[in-house]
């Protein structure tokens, strides 16, 4: 049963609330957010244990039980996500597109803070970046960073994004059996390596990105939270490698430093800025842009262009009408950079694919002072999660939601709050336009190439590490482009079936 709330106006806070544009919801006399009880045995822990093991499950339950604010649980839990000053913080979660509205348009109320883990001088080095930095300085460093990510950027790095496509898939026999999840993680980890470091990945196994990439995967695992710094412990291990991370960046920029600065990939150029301007930038500052870089393209990207074969896999008829685009404008060429966003049925496919299986399927904030969320009050140093993928599921949205349904969006146009695989408002995430054009391109590069075949009975579990992930990897089939697209579907196993409505 939904949470029935009474509107007034806390008269302590009236100012908080004015309503920006439009009508707001009114103010809840409740204080108290609803929430599942603690667990018998294990209090708050069993309800984090509960989110943990599966995200969605537990926001699914939490929104279809009490409505569109909850709490993780009844009374207080220390931050899940996030290291808190605060004595009594608790995990709120909002959902749907006003709860978006709230989070992502006051983003000095609503502030981004450093992931939990090793709480040492060089993870606070790393966290020195534009996803966790606020106020003024986030608004110069996004300002400095934007123009890397500009059209005449892009257009650079779609070179690189048809070269390691073509030859990742030049690796692959007729017949054989691929783990996507590895293939594709390990061309746009190349990919991105290449664009934001100059570096080439591919003839070195200890690479800055392959430490860094390692980092990304364990980097939200509960051991890593847990601060136990005795050998062995995940925790330990985790502070040896940020270190080395952090020496290879110093050793990236110094190298840059010393030599011409006359590389075109976006390390070099913050580079070169900080060398005739260097009060745009402090050195911290710069090792932490530098490691933020390669995380903000690696793990959804990859994802995100997973979830699109996998589904396009799963919808013969989709596929067909995708494959005649692509033979009318390409031509089984890769497309230029100017035809990337000019291909309408490419474009709605990817559209769908990152609103049914969202990569990144929650982001959390933290209030710096008392703030409105929903209709409730909620206090200062709250924990607050806000999530794409529940919104992305809203029926009063997205008729049918669970369905793979690419036409929905000849007709349809909604909100930046309605839709948001990358976030929204001053705090988009500036690779938006870089993953947009990257999985695109290496969609249709594939597409043309390849037919890719699901293996029946292959169980589709989730792993969700900010990201969503299958647990055990999607292997799949790879046949040359016989467009005998029927028997690329093959029925699957797992807690995707209970996402993706393939009937």
């Amino acid at each position: 049963m939904q949470t029935t709330t009474h509107a007034t106006q806390c008269p302590h806070h009236r100012a908080d609330f004015e309503p920006k544009s439009g009508a707001a919801p009114a103010v809840s006399r409740r204080r108290d957010v609803p929430g599942p009880p603690p667990t018998p045995l294990l209090g708050w822990r069993g309800n984090a244990l509960k989110f943990f093991r599966n995200p969605i499950a537990y926001m699914t339950h939490l929104r279809a039980t009490y409505g569109d604010v909850a709490k993780l649980v009844q009374g207080s839990n220390p931050t899940l996500f996030y290291r808190s000053s605060h004595v009594q913080p608790s995990t709120y979660f909002g959902f749907g597109p006003e709860c978006n509205r709230q989070i992502l348009t006051d983003i000095e109320l609503f502030q981004s803070r450093p992931p939990r883990g090793p709480h040492t001088q060089t993870a606070e080095q790393m966290a020195t970046n534009l996803f966790f930095i606020n106020g003024s300085r986030h608004k110069q460093q996004r300002k400095l960073l934007m123009p890397h990510f500009s059209k005449n950027s892009l257009k650079h790095y779609h070179g690189f994004v048809v070269d390691y496509t073509n030859a990742m898939i030049d690796g692959w026999k007729e017949g054989e059996a691929v783990e996507l999840t590895k293939a594709l993680g390990d061309t746009l980890m190349y990919i991105g390596s290449k664009s934001f470091y100059g570096i080439d990945a591919t003839k070195d196994s200890e690479s800055l990105v392959q430490l860094m990439r390692i980092m990304m995967y364990n980097m939200f695992t509960p051991g890593t939270m847990i601060p136990i710094n005795l050998p062995g412990t995940p925790y330990r291990r985790m502070i040896r490698l940020m270190r080395r991370i952090r020496d290879q960046l110093i050793q990236e920029i110094q190298q840059k430093r010393q030599g011409d600065l006359a590389g075109t990939d976006v390390l070099s150029k913050i580079v070169r800025a900080n060398v005739d301007d260097p009060t745009q930038v402090t050195d911290d500052e710069l090792i932490g842009e530098a490691f933020v870089l390669f995380f903000a393209s690696q793990d959804a990207g990859t994802r995100a262009l997973l979830w699109t074969l996998f589904l396009l896999a799963q919808h013969p008829d989709v596929m067909a009408e995708l494959l005649d685009e692509l033979d009318e404008h390409l031509h089984g060429e890769a497309p230029a950079y100017e035809q990337i966003f000019e291909l309408p049925v490419l474009d709605r496919v990817v559209k769908e694919s990152l609103r049914i299986l969202s990569p990144a399927i929650m982001f959390g904030r933290e209030t710096s002072r008392i703030a409105q969320l929903g209709s409730y009050l909620i206090p200062a140093g709250s924990e607050v999660v806000y999530s794409p993928y529940m919104t992305h599921m809203d029926p009063e949205i997205y008729p049918e939601p669970k369905r793979f349904r690419p036409d929905r969006w000849l007709d349809f146009k909604p909100s930046a709050y309605q839709y948001l695989p990358f976030g929204a408002g001053a705090r988009m995430c500036l690779g938006a336009s870089f993953g947009a054009m990257q999985v695109r391109l290496m969609v249709a590069i594939i597409v043309q190439r390849c037919r890719l075949e699901v293996i029946p009975g292959t169980k589709i579990d989730l792993t969700v590490n900010v990201v969503m992930s299958p647990k055990n990897g999607l292997p799949m089939i790879v046949r040359r482009q016989d467009r005998d697209f029927r028997k690329s579907r093959g029925p699957v196993e797992g807690y995707i079936t209970r996402m993706v409505d393939f009937s």
